[in-house]
Parts: structure tokens; C-alpha cells; sequence
């Protein structure tokens, strides 16, 4: 294990595999926002825009929304011209959430795209399992997803996995996921990032060591991403929503009209009360999450890979308690949702660049917040 680590060479590739909610969007949205002090460092972030999310899709073969109601390709350009972007003399760092559920062989025709295995690096971003599961299920639920969070967990583990179990095993099996991309780029070129519960500066500083730049150019940087988890009463309010409606949409209105409207509007539109209550995992599936977390965390330290952080913090046991689905919604959370319904309606439809804006409020203090990412198949 490493406490620090050496920069990747000048010239090189820094390929960040960004494991849904490990705090990627934040990283990503720094980044962005320090694009030009970035050149100043020798340092790339490719493209114009916050996020690089259908430049990997692309490059990556995967269309983007439901599978089998409205999904589309992503234009073959958009992988193109950011790997147009990684010959310069300095570093580039490439970081997606999408890179977590790339099969081998397109991950390995990737790393060949991008330079080959004696350029890029790979880093991969670690969370204790038990802190993603509700975050995990959240973001189904912005998807579309209408099952309870407890069925979830019992889905996520079950002895007999389904596909989507599956699907949630190849993302989030910690120690799968960085021999999956070391054994394409070699241990020496592959680093575990291990992101500790309530910790907001640790994404920051490792890619700060990384890319050889100064200390707090990305953890100081004026940015809040408005992304709270929601509480147990808008969660359960989305499910039923979904159950309601999902069927009927295509994945283009449910963004519209859902996602971008109803749920994004209730989530940034207010803070909930202090007694409002919260997602919480039951006893049984914390004694399971804690389990394969310690596999996690002596899998990772016996890795062979440079890791920054403390592994054991991927053993942490989540919260536990009662996960009753509740009956009642805050009114000024109706009230917020029900207005970006209307907004929605009376306005014309927005780009998908204002959409990734609507994520961002600047200035702000702080840099907090956690990843935001659709999964577009969770239906």
C-alpha cells in the first residue's frame, strides 16, 4: 500500500475507471472548471464540456437509454476526437462512469486506441460497498427502476444472481473490477483510489499526486455539485412515480419530464428537514455488505497495484435500520417536484450541455457533493 505515489510520466494517459458513486462527478466537474490552469500544468483534460460520458460510449459501442425503448448510438466522432486529443507532450486524464462496465476486449481495443499499454495508466476509484448500495439504488430510481430498495438488496444477493445482478457484480466486485484493467495495462501501470466514507477531499489529492499538480488546485476550487442523497420519502415518492408513468415513456421523455423535472427540481429545489427520514440498509444486507467488503478490502491490499488510501475502509458496515416504505411526502417536496413538472411543459426542451450545467452552482464553498450518472438501462 502507498501513501504517496510518483506522477505518471509526461506524455502518458491517466485512465480514470470511475466506479459509480465514488465521487466522480465531483472530480469531473473540477476538473472542467480548472480546464485552463490545467494547461498551465502540462495537464489535458480533453474536450469542452464537463463530462466525457459520450465520447466513452461511443468508444465503447454502448448506446445510451433504456435497451430496447429509445436507446441510440453515440457518434464514433465523439470517441474519435478525443483520441485525437492524447498525443501532446503532457499529461490527459480520461475519466467516465461508463468505463466501470466495459467488457475486456473493448477495454483492451480501447487502451490500444488511446496509445497502447506503454502509455496509458488506469486508476480505479474504490467505495465500501455498503455506502453505494442506497446510492446505487437511488440512481435506478432516476432511471426509471421501480423496484423497493429492499428487493434490491435481495436481488444484489441472492445466491442464484440474476442479469442484473450480475450486471451490478461486474460494475461493483472491487477487486474484479482492478484486475480486470491491470491485467490489460500491467499492476505497475494500475491504481486503486480507496475513497473513504464522508471523506470529500481524498478523490481530489490522489489525482492531484497523480497528475503532478499543486496541492488543492482541485479539492479548492469554488465548486458545489448539488446532488444530495434523497430522503426515504421523495425515494419511495420516485418509485411510485416510476411504477405510475415509466412504461408509457420513452427514455427521451422520461428524462425530460422525470429525471430532469420532477426529481432533479424536488433534490435541488430544497433541503430536507432534520427529522425527515433517511435511506436506511436493513441489519441483514449491512452484515452482507460488510462481508464482501472485507473480501474487497484484503483482495485490493493483496492486489499487486499501487493503492492510495486504506483498504480496510472498504470493510466499513453501513448504517443499518428499520427500511419501512413510508407513506407521506414533505409538502414543499410535492411542491417542488410538481413545479418542475410545470416549468418543464411551459419551456422549450433545453441542450444537453445546459442539462450537465444544471448539476453545477458556482460559486459555492466547498467542493462536496457525490457522482451524478444515469444508469439508462435500469429499467
Amino acid at each position: 500500500m502507498a501513501s504517496s505515489v510518483e506522477p505518471v510520466g509526461a506524455g502518458e494517459v491517466l485512465l480514470h475507471i470511475g466506479l459509480h458513486k465514488t465521487g466522480t462527478t465531483a472530480l469531473q466537474v473540477a476538473l472542467a472548471d480548472a480546464r485552463d490552469e490545467l494547461g498551465s500544468h502540462g495537464v489535458r483534460y480533453p474536450g469542452t464540456s464537463t463530462f466525457q460520458h459520450r465520447a466513452i460510449l461511443a468508444g465503447s459501442g454502448r448506446k445510451y437509454g433504456w435497451q430496447g425503448n429509445g436507446a441510440r448510438e453515440v457518434p464514433k466522432k465523439h470517441w474519435a476526437d478525443l483520441v485525437a486529443q492524447v498525443g501532446h507532450p503532457g499529461r490527459t486524464v480520461i475519466s467516465s462512469e461508463f468505463l466501470d462496465d466495459v467488457d475486456v476486449d473493448t477495454a483492451r481495443r480501447m487502451v490500444d486506441e488511446l496509445g497502447g499499454v506503454a502509455k496509458v495508466n488506469v486508476v480505479v476509484t474504490l467505495r465500501s460497498i455498503g455506502a453505494i448500495l442506497p446510492s446505487a439504488w437511488q440512481q435506478r430510481l432516476k432511471a426509471g427502476y421501480t423496484a423497493p430498495y429492499n428487493q434490491f438488496l435481495k436481488m444484489v444477493f441472492a445466491p442464484e444472481q440474476t442479469p442484473k445482478a450480475n450486471r451490478f457484480w461486474f460494475r461493483h466486485d472491487q477487486v474484479e473490477q482492478v484486475k480486470r484493467w491491470a491485467g490489460i495495462v500491467g499492476e505497475h501501470r494500475t491504481y486503486a483510489v480507496v475513497i473513504p466514507d464522508g471523506d470529500r477531499t481524498a478523490i481530489f489529492a490522489a489525482f492531484e499526486s497523480l497528475l503532478n499538480l499543486p496541492a488543492g488546485l482541485l479539492s479548492g476550487r469554488p465548486i458545489e455539485i448539488q446532488n444530495r442523497s434523497m430522503t426515504a420519502q421523495e425515494a419511495e415518492f420516485v418509485r411510485r412515480v416510476n411504477k405510475e408513468v415509466a412504461d408509457e415513456l420513452s427514455w427521451d421523455e422520461y428524462t425530460r419530464t422525470v429525471r430532469r423535472g420532477l426529481v432533479l427540481s424536488m433534490v435541488e429545489q430544497r433541503r430536507p428537514a432534520k427529522d425527515e427520514e433517511r435511506i436506511r440498509t436493513p441489519d441483514w444486507a449491512a452484515d452482507e455488505a460488510e462481508t464482501r467488503g472485507r473480501g474487497f478490502a484484503e483482495g485490493i491490499a493483496a492486489s499487486g497495484v499501487h493503492v492510495i488510501g486504506d483498504p480496510a475502509a472498504l470493510a466499513r458496515r453501513p448504517v443499518a435500520g428499520r427500511n419501512d416504505k413510508p407513506q407521506t411526502l414533505a409538502l414543499d417536496a410535492a411542491v417542488a417536484a410538481a413545479a418542475g413538472l410545470v416549468r418543464r411543459s411551459s419551456t422549450p426542451r433545453i441542450t444537453r450541455r445546459q442539462a450537465a450545467r444544471a448539476l453545477i452552482r458556482r460559486p459555492r464553498r466547498g467542493a462536496g457533493g457525490g457522482p451524478e450518472t444515469a444508469e439508462p438501462d435500469a429499467q
